[in-house]
Formats: structure tokens, C-alpha cells, sequence
């Protein structure tokens, strides 16, 4: 099941023409109790530094659209520093311009897709609805 997530998202990083595609996934620390996100699947990343970052719900790009169940987008990050301390992949994988999307199975958050461009691109509503659906194809996988 792990090369036929990985092979997926290397597809959808193709089929959107992106830069970057990340699929976070969470567990539930068996003392702690506490959830953690954590970047899972990769294509287009540019180091192994995603592999360290652990988001709590509700914080990083992971952790933002696992709590709200919506979709998130923002652009001209590299401008905006306080953007980068509170969105840890943007700043590693060097991303300016992002969309993220929940995974939702019965309702329920599963995981969270992001897309990403190295350079300022406006997102159109129609790139939104197609990223959108492929987050909805990973639905099978989790």
C-alpha cells in the first residue's frame, strides 16, 4: 500500500503540474494521547528535512485543515516570515504559493494534501476543484 500512495502522489504532482505534493497522515501517541501530523508522502521536495516536522491539530498547514475539514490556501510566503515560523514545510521546501486539502472519509479528516509552487502563481477556481478531487482519489488509500 506504501508504493501505491507514493506512486500516487508522484501522479497527482504530475498531473497538476506542481512543484510539490505532500500527504500528511496522523497517529495518536499511545502515552501521550495526543495526535500527530506528521508529512507522510512526498514528491518534488527538494531535502528530507519534511520527514522531522510534527504538526499538533490545529497548527502548520497539516494541522490547520485536519481541524476545520476545509481547504487552505496562501500565497508570497517567503514574504511573510511569521507565515514561515507557523507553516514549517513552506519554509524548508522553500514554497511560495500553496493550496491544501482534507482527506475525508465518512466525514472524518484522514489526511491532508498539499500542492505547492516554488515561484507566485495565482490559483485559479478551477485548479482548486481539480486538487481538490484528487485529494478525494487518496480517499482509498487511507
Amino acid at each position: 500500500m506504501t508504493d501505491q500512495v507514493q506512486q500516487k502522489i508522484a501522479q497527482i504532482k504530475e498531473e497538476l503540474q506542481v512543484d510539490f505534493v505532500a500527504l500528511a497522515l496522523s497517529s495518536v501517541n499511545a502515552v501521550t494521547k495526543v495526535r500527530v501530523i506528521r508529512w507522510r508522502y512526498v514528491a518534488g521536495n527538494t531535502n528530507q528535512n519534511y520527514k522531522r516536522i510534527r504538526l499538533q491539530v490545529g497548527k502548520g498547514i497539516g494541522g490547520i485543515v485536519w481541524r476545520t475539514g476545509r481547504a487552505y490556501q496562501a500565497t508570497d510566503l517567503q514574504k511573510q516570515p511569521e507565515k514561515l515560523v507557523e507553516l514549517p514545510i513552506t519554509r524548508t521546501e522553500k514554497l511560495e504559493t500553496i493550496a491544501a486539502f482534507p482527506v475525508l472519509k465518512v466525514g472524518e479528516v484522514k489526511g491532508v494534501l498539499l500542492v505547492g509552487y516554488r515561484e507566485k502563481r495565482a490559483v485559479t477556481k478551477e485548479f482548486l476543484t481539480v486538487a481538490q478531487d484528487k485529494a478525494n482519489e487518496l480517499m482509498v488509500y487511507l
